[in-house]
């Protein structure tokens, strides 16, 4: 049986084309890296809540009220996954009831986010969950999650 050295004795000695080789390809590493980091920066999940749609039909103070809020981090912050429903804050809106005076918040039906989600500009202007899932449903995050992951791979070949 053949050793490594004769399987391979016709590839001929470390020359200059060898070294040429191993360094053009070594090289090619450092962008790699850039690729595999670039996921901190374009994944990056800003503060959101749930999107009222512009054509809600909303007084102010109801438009305000439309999102339950939730504690987090030991704030009262808006909802990032619920919004009372908008059906009834339609109604309540034009029968001129004020929230939190005329109608009690907590016995509101909720619904989940269905119009996509509004996004803080603080701290990043754009990522790519604020692109692809402003518009859609929050399952798709893994997907993008994902895409990336294939991507960086597909970088490394």
């Amino acid at each position: 049986m053949y050793d490594y050295d004769q399987l391979t004795a016709f590839l001929g000695e470390w020359g200059p084309f060898q070294r040429l080789i191993f360094f053009l390809l070594s090289a090619s590493i450092i962008p790699n890296g850039f690729n595999g980091l670039s996921a901190v920066f374009l994944i990056g999940t800003p503060e959101h809540r749930c999107r009222v749609p512009a054509g809600a039909n909303l007084s102010g103070e109801w438009l305000n009220a439309s999102i339950p809020l939730e504690e987090r981090e030991g704030r009262q912050v808006p909802s990032r996954c619920r919004r009372y429903r908008l059906e009834a804050l339609r109604n309540f809106s034009a029968l001129r009831l004020q929230p939190g005076r005329d109608v009690n918040l907590s016995q509101v039906e909720q619904e989940r986010c269905l119009d996509g989600w509004e996004y803080s500009r603080d701290p990043y202007l754009s990522t790519i969950v604020t692109e692809t899932l402003g518009k859609s449903s929050a399952r798709y995050e893994v997907i993008a999650m994902y895409l990336c992951d294939e991507t960086f791979l597909s970088g490394l070949l």
